[in-house]
């Protein structure tokens, strides 16, 4: 049994889903945000596909991206370490 009773992979899924969900909700709010006040949107991001980051964005953006993709990539090894040292 996992966390609140779900096994891993229905975790994971509902997971995703949730994800996703955030994702749409905040592009409709900024889509709606731009449209009624004539505000300015920036946006920014990065991918990692394997061990290869992709970062795009405006320039300000990007700086956050990537300290944003460095700080998860470490969390990441950290946590895939962290049970081989606990054994």
């Amino acid at each position: 049994m996992g966390v609140y009773g779900l096994d891993p992979v229905t975790l994971g899924l509902v997971m995703v889903v949730i994800g996703v969900a955030l994702v749409f909700i905040g592009i409709v709010a900024e889509f709606l945000r731009s449209v009624r006040g004539g505000t300015k949107v920036k946006a920014g991001g990065a991918v990692l596909i394997g061990p290869f980051p992709i970062v795009f964005g405006d320039r300000e953006l990007v700086k956050y991206s990537f300290i944003l993709l460095l700080v998860l990539v470490v969390l990441t090894i950290i946590f895939m370490v962290i049970p081989g040292v606990l054994r």
